[in-house]
Formats: C-alpha cells, sequence, structure tokens
C-alpha cells in the first residue's frame, strides 16, 4: 500500500474511490424518483395519461449532463482544493434545486455533495463544518426530492 503524506495529512492512493459507486447511487436515486414522478401519481393530481417515454428519457439526459459536470469537474478535483467547502456550496446548489425538481437534478447534487464531504475527510482526517453542511443539505435535499416526486 502506498500512502503520501503532506504536512499533517495523508491520502492512501492505493485506496479504491468511492466517487463512482456515489455516482452511480445519485443516477440510479434520480431515475428511480423521476420514474415516480413521472408515471406514478399516488395523489390523483393529475388528469389523463400525457406522459410518455420520450419525456422521461428527456430527463434522464439531463441528469446524466449534470452528474458528468458534478463528478467529473467538481467532484474529481475536490482533494486537491476545499473540498468542504465544494461540499456546502453543492449542498446549496442541490438543496435550490428542488425547485426543479422534475429535472432529476437534486440526488445527483446531494451525492456530489457527499463525495466531497467524504474527500474532505480523507484528507484531514475529520470533516470541517463546511463538510458538515454539505453532508446535512445533501440529505435534507434528497428527502424533499423525494416528497416532490410522490406529492409533484
Amino acid at each position: 500500500m502506498s500512502t503520501t503524506s503532506t504536512g499533517t495529512s495523508s491520502v492512501d492512493q492505493s485506496a479504491p474511490s468511492r466517487n463512482p459507486l456515489l455516482a452511480v447511487l445519485g443516477f440510479a436515486a434520480s431515475a428511480v424518483l423521476t420514474a415516480m414522478g413521472t408515471f406514478w401519481d399516488l395523489t390523483d393530481n393529475e388528469t389523463g395519461d400525457d406522459h410518455n417515454i420520450g419525456e422521461y428519457l428527456f430527463v434522464l439526459g439531463i441528469a446524466a449532463v449534470a452528474l458528468a459536470i458534478v463528478f467529473g469537474l467538481v467532484v474529481r478535483g475536490a482533494a486537491a482544493g476545499n473540498p468542504g467547502r465544494r461540499a456546502a456550496i453543492l449542498g446549496v446548489v442541490g438543496f435550490l434545486s428542488n425547485a426543479v425538481f422534475w429535472a432529476g437534478l437534486p440526488s445527483v447534487i446531494a451525492a456530489g455533495a457527499v463525495a466531497c464531504a467524504l474527500a474532505q475527510k480523507d484528507r484531514d482526517g475529520a470533516l470541517s463544518g463546511a463538510s458538515k453542511a454539505g453532508i446535512g443539505l445533501a440529505v435534507v435535499t434528497f428527502a424533499a426530492a423525494v416528497v416532490l416526486a410522490i406529492t409533484g
């Protein structure tokens, strides 16, 4: 096992990254919540059956693009530059994305916030206040996305 040490932190270079797993979980949650919102009318508040698979696939495309941006640009470089701050910012953006919950963004962005917070913990050995805020906002974001998918 190889480790590198910089100052007070050490990073295990041989440990597998959890980012792919978090990305898949965020996208899967987005797909399930979007399907619930598109095809399942629990509250009986919609008239007609005008939803089709094309709408659903379009929204999944939006979520896939968001996933690529969040994990490819923001999370990928988190360990090297302010992962706690990135987690908090993604937490806020994720929470705000509930305004357009139908686009499948909240769970993808929330997963990115958790990934950044965990990168900060791996780097420094503990979660900072910003990382804790990012995780807290990610949990609230996901809970709100579930409620909105059911009632929305």
